[in-house]
């Protein structure tokens, strides 16, 4: 059992890094009906060690409750900083359509 738990531990601590999946178009979930697979890139993991000013003093504000019902993170998210080009398909009805900003090109902490 100890295993299983150091294990899940090393999983949460791994750094924010360009992770990548192939998927229909359909399962991107943005209503679009095609059997076209892309390349869907993701950023994930952690930013531990981006930690600054600001997150340390909302941490301490949301701790002494001056914070008390806002939906605020008191650490950096790993996101994308950069997107991949447009990604264009034909949906199963042989309309073409062209998306920006789908894919992460570049991850880090903000």
């Amino acid at each position: 059992r100890a295993g299983g738990r150091r294990k899940r531990a090393r999983a949460r601590h791994r750094p924010c890094a360009l992770k990548e999946l192939e998927v229909s178009v359909s399962e991107l979930g943005l209503g679009y009906q095609s059997e076209e697979t892309v390349l869907f890139r993701y950023c994930s993991g952690t930013c531990e060690a981006a930690v600054r000013s600001y997150d340390l003093s909302l941490k301490s504000m949301r701790s002494r409750r001056r914070i008390k019902k806002e939906k605020v993170r008191a650490r950096p998210c790993c996101r994308p900083l950069a997107y991949d080009d447009d990604v264009s398909f034909l949906d199963t009805y042989n309309r073409y359509y062209t998306v920006n900003e789908l894919s992460a090109k570049e991850c880090g902490c903000v």
